[in-house]
């Protein structure tokens, strides 16, 4: 190159002739020419192709099984090294794995992907995908499955934990994210996930499942999937998977639930917004709330995440969802009913009416309801004690009590009593029969008519009713408020019969809490007869009701003089 510029420089600048030159330097006149033409030497090129006595023989043979393979499996066709081994091993082949994998690479001659930038609208997209990942849940390691979804304009993200990635959880996700995003965005994004896709033709063709579609009519979005393997195609929540793998759940959390564990992703995604964007130098925030305002507004009432079944009541009154199973009234068995499944919950439905309503359990688990089998106990009593819904039933500490209280005071007739108390669930709620229990222990009533009471004075109960005054104009405040006590006798005498039927009323209570008391005293006079004195409580809280009993009558014998003056 130096000989070049040295050439040019003699000549066009010195003005030397070519002769000169060329005698100077000691170069041909080809040379000298050569130089004046092109400032910089002629790059060689090879007019024919080098021989490669290593690899020319094998390379008919590698051509062969290339073309064989573009017909078979993409995952059995031959590999780089899977060649080397057959030249090795068939044809004892000597050269290099190097050579081999070359001349591979020139066979094929594949054209490289280009990619193009894409300029995402504003609020056009929102691409959504799935990922997993592992927390430690109320002590336990668990396998959770993130929701990922994150707006291509602003790159807003949106992460949700479930405990699976079924059909429930993916309607449930997607109300969840349109109640964040505070509107509906115009397109969704999606691999050919199963839970929205059930056939891929060639194309943009797609079967889609029954409910992705009614959550589309209800919402009135536009879905877009992706091609097969190309995960490329929404690469903006491939990221958001990655970054909720590797930043928001690293560290591994230590949650107690799994709303602790959504709590702590909506904190990593909301501090995510002050995130700048290298394009529009502006914040996740500011640009998610520009894209708020071209988001179509929510429908009125929300989309029922849900899945549903029609499914017959077997003979155990039981329904199956999975591999568990969920108990309904006994009255319903064998009938046709209509299974709701929620991420939480399931409720059985017969005739639009719904009758049994559980918390959701893991698969292999069964759910059974001790209300629904309990009237069975009027004509199977051996069920208290070896039924399933009764042995795995959480007895309170008043129901056992009260139990062991009658199997103490009435031998064998103290279950069957039990049981009576039990069957009251056939006209009252499940609930109010608790609480009378609960209450009857508190007051030491062991007996069903002390049940039967609570619960009849608590069908009852309700808000008192105000005292209005308003229509006594001897009562209205005047001056300075004094007024003479002779006006108070004649409010005596107008309200007699007023109080009358109210001292009746209360004397009728009276007299039913007295026979209560008097049959619990005979109980336990029978009881202290037989040399049993230490039911102790029972004597104390039967005297306590006479006295009460006795104050009852004596408010009525009050009233009946008070209405004789």
């Amino acid at each position: 190159m130096e000989d070049f510029e040295l050439i040019r420089r003699m000549i066009l600048v010195d003005g030397l002739s070519q002769r000169e030159v060329a005698l100077k330097l000691n170069k041909s006149r080809k040379s000298i020419r050569k130089a004046l033409i092109n400032s910089e030497p002629a790059k060689y090129v090879l007019k024919v192709p080098k021989v490669c006595p290593v690899t020319d023989p094998v390379i008919a043979i590698v051509k062969t099984w290339l073309e064989e393979d573009r017909s078979r499996p993409r995952k059995q066709r031959h590999t780089k090294v899977r060649v080397f081994e057959r030249l090795r091993d068939e044809y004892q082949f000597i050269g290099s794995r190097r050579a081999i994998s070359d001349l591979v690479s020139k066979l094929q001659d594949k054209p490289a992907e280009v990619f193009c930038p894409i300029d995402h609208p504003l609020g056009e997209e929102v691409q959504i995908d799935w990922g997993e990942a592992t927390v430690v849940l109320a002590g336990q390691t668990t396998k959770v499955m993130i929701y990922c979804a994150r707006s291509a304009y602003s790159k807003a993200t949106f992460v949700r934990a479930y405990l699976r990635d079924d059909m429930v959880s993916f309607l449930d996700a997607h109300v969840w994210l349109f109640e964040q995003l505070g509107g509906i965005p115009k397109k969704l994004a999606y691999d050919n996930l199963r839970t929205a896709v059930t056939h891929v033709y060639l194309g943009n063709k797609r079967d889609l499942t029954a409910r992705f579609l009614a959550l589309r009519s209800h919402y009135l979005f536009e879905s877009r999937f992706c091609n097969v393997a190309s995960g490329n195609e929404k690469g903006h929540v491939e990221n958001s998977v990655k970054r909720s793998e590797r930043t928001y759940l690293t560290p591994i959390p230590h949650v107690a639930t799994l709303d602790a564990l959504n709590e702590h992703l909506v904190t990593w995604t909301k501090r995510d917004l002050d995130r700048i964007d290298t394009t529009t130098k502006l914040t996740y925030g500011i640009l998610l709330e520009q894209e708020r305002k071209t988001f179509r507004s929510l429908p009125v009432t929300a989309f029922m995440a849900c899945t549903t079944q029609s499914l017959r009541v077997d003979k155990r009154s039981t329904v199956p969802h999975g591999q568990s199973r969920y108990s309904v009234p006994v009255q319903y068995a064998t009938k046709h009913i209509v299974l709701r499944a929620f991420t939480d919950r399931m409720e059985v439905l017969y005739e639009d009416k719904i009758i049994a309503a559980h918390d959701r359990v893991e698969p292999g688990q069964w759910s059974l309801q001790l209300v629904h089998y309990v009237s069975l106990l009027e004509t199977k009593p051996g069920l208290l004690d070896s039924g399933k819904p009764f042995v795995k039933q959480a007895w309170t500490q008043s129901q056992q009590l009260f139990r062991n209280e009658l199997e103490f005071r009435y031998q064998g007739e103290g279950t069957r009593s039990f049981i009576d108390i039990l069957l009251l669930a056939k006209k009252y709620d499940w609930k109010d029969v608790c609480r009378a229990i609960d209450a009857c222990c508190r007051n030491h009533a062991f007996n069903e008519q002390a049940v039967l009471l609570e619960l009849q004075g608590a069908s009852v109960t309700g808000p008192s009713p105000s005292l209005d005054l308003s229509h006594l104009k001897q009562l209205q405040l005047s001056g300075s408020g004094i007024r003479d006590l002779a006006c108070y006798d004649s409010l005596i005498a107008e309200d007699v019969s007023c109080h009358e039927d109210a001292i009746l009323s209360d004397a009728s209570v009276s007299e039913r809490v007295l026979d209560l008391a008097k049959r619990e005293n005979d109980d336990i006079s029978q009881d202290n007869k037989t040399g049993i004195a230490t039911i102790l409580p029972g004597a104390r809280i039967a005297s306590a009701m006479l006295e009460t009993s006795g104050h009852a009558l004596g408010i009525l014998a009050i009233g009946t003089s008070l209405q004789c003056g």
